[in-house]
């Protein structure tokens, strides 16, 4: 009796395989992911490792499916996070401890994209110092947004924090310094790269740099963020994605050159010099590692509840706000970075 051998025909062969690798495809985990800026495309800072993750093809590498959701400051994305519209957000941490302080919203940060704040200030020319800011109109995303907190916190660290300006809520970074440029407001705080779009405008000048900024504010100021039961109920995605983003922003750290020819493409408004400087900028701040160190978080922990704002909230621990498994499983797959980064581990 002879065994009947069931081959498929190189044409059969051919058809079946789009359907393998749709089947595939379809059976990744998925994950909706709110970001807080209004670069849809390339945003330059290493908050832009988010999109050129999946340019590069490193959430298909680690094999999740990123749909993403942008939207104009912090309080948009913790809203999209409320209401279901996003699985995680980068958000503040800032806004993480007042949502569970004050109103029991439990949110655990899993993952971080930038080490250090990669924000200045930017003013006209003829405020001089911090102090001259008083009751000069001052453009911020929004009341609570990211750089409207930062920009407080070094006021404070200052001893500044009564001569604060008068807060204009315009919106996205390149329409504030766009309003600068046009002398519709007196200062605002971007990051280097956008600031870079109006670089040379007469009239402006940087008052803060982004060094002596940074020295002002915490280590982490913002996180991955997600609601406990999506950690559980979407864990595996979650797990795919921070690998994905701590895998990418190595490649970008190694390669900063890649990242210029990225923004290059993306952002015509920007120059291949002004990326340059930019890339050389940030070339310390890539979460190589997650930006996940205990010892950093709790000091940024400690920054947010030096707010005088924050003297009656309930005092939240660290372990109460983030959730470390995430990283720790990414770098036991990953192993762990040297190099220059401020994330490094040697």
């Amino acid at each position: 009796m002879k065994l009947r051998m069931n081959f498929l025909t190189p044409l059969a062969l051919a058809l079946t395989m789009p359907l393998a690798s749709m089947a595939i495809a379809e059976d990744l985990p998925e994950l909706t992911v709110a970001l807080a800026v209004d670069d849809a495309n390339f945003n330059p800072t290493t908050g832009s490792v988010f999109r050129l993750a999946e340019e590069f093809g490193f959430y298909a590498k680690h094999g999740v499916k990123v749909t993403f959701v942008t939207l104009d400051g912090t309080p948009q994305a913790v809203a999209a996070l409320q209401s279901g519209a996003a699985d995680v957000a980068d958000i503040s941490l800032d806004a993480m401890v007042r949502l569970k302080a004050e109103n029991g919203v439990d949110l655990r940060g899993v993952v971080a994209t930038a080490t250090g704040s990669p924000f200045l200030i930017v003013a006209k020319d003829d405020i001089k110092t911090l102090a001259d800011l008083k009751g000069r109109a001052y453009a911020i995303a929004d009341n609570g947004s990211l750089d409207h907190m930062l920009t407080l916190a070094v006021l404070r660290d200052k001893a500044l924090a009564d001569a604060a300006p008068d807060w204009v809520a315009i919106g996205a970074p390149v329409v504030r310094v766009q309003a600068l440029a046009a002398g519709q407001v007196d200062a605002t705080t971007v990051s280097y790269g956008t600031y870079s779009t109006i670089d040379g405008t007469p009239g402006i000048h940087i008052l803060m740099s982004a060094a002596d900024f940074s020295a002002s504010a915490p280590a982490v100021s913002k996180l991955t963020a997600a609601r406990p039961e999506t950690l559980v109920n979407k864990a595996e995605a979650v797990q795919r994605f921070t690998t994905a983003l701590i895998d990418a922003a190595r490649e970008l750290e190694a390669n900063p050159a890649r990242w210029v020819d990225a923004g290059v493409a993306a952002r015509p408004d920007l120059t291949r010099e002004s990326l340059e400087r930019t890339a050389k900028s940030i070339a310390t701040r890539w979460c190589v590692n997650g930006c996940m160190d205990p010892a950093k978080l709790d000091g940024s922990v400690a920054f947010v509840y030096a707010n005088p704002e924050m003297k009656d909230m309930p005092v939240l621990s660290t372990a109460e706000l983030v959730d470390l498994s995430f990283t720790e499983k990414a770098l036991a797959e990953l192993g762990t970075e040297g190099g220059a980064s401020m994330d490094a581990r040697n």
